[in-house]
């Protein structure tokens, strides 16, 4: 063998070792580096577990009171192409006091939208009329009667 060869040859096998020390250490490091991620997370959920489950029942608890409160939404969402933001939140309203208190006069329908912050406007029948386009389980009893039908 030649002198170049040989030179090429103890390189080749130095590179060759030093790679294989590099990955054994970056093993080591990684290996080490698992560990304290594990011991730490052991002990962050140690300590926090009995937070974040107080805090998910709480939530899960909020949850369950807000449906009671709400009607569950039966709004036809693809007839609202065009309809004003203002109009939908009245639905929403009118939907709600239905639901609460059963069927009710327009009148009466009126003033409790009222309360609620909401307006049926200076024509409310006609309002009605594109809140049951929203909602279709408003409907008109007769006589001036809506209800809340799911």
């Amino acid at each position: 063998m030649n002198k170049i060869t040989l030179d090429h040859e103890v390189e080749r096998l130095i590179a060759e070792k030093v790679r294989t020390i590099i990955r054994e250490e970056n093993a080591a490091l990684l290996s080490a580096l698992a560990g304290s991620i594990n011991q730490g997370l052991s002990s962050y959920l140690q300590t926090h577990t009995p937070l974040v489950e107080t805090k998910m029942a709480e939530t899960e608890r909020n949850k369950t009171e807000q449906n009671e409160k709400e009607p569950p939404s039966f709004a036809d969402f693809a007839k609202t192409k065009g309809v004003q933001r203002k109009t939908i939140e009245t639905a929403k309203m009118v939907a709600q006091c239905l639901h609460e208190q059963g069927p009710l006069r327009l009148s009466q329908l009126v003033e409790e939208v009222k309360k609620k912050g909401g307006d049926l406007g200076a024509n409310p029948s006609i309002k009605m009329k594109t809140i049951m386009e929203i909602y279709p389980a408003i409907q008109k009893t007769g006589h001036g009667i809506y209800t809340y039908q799911p």
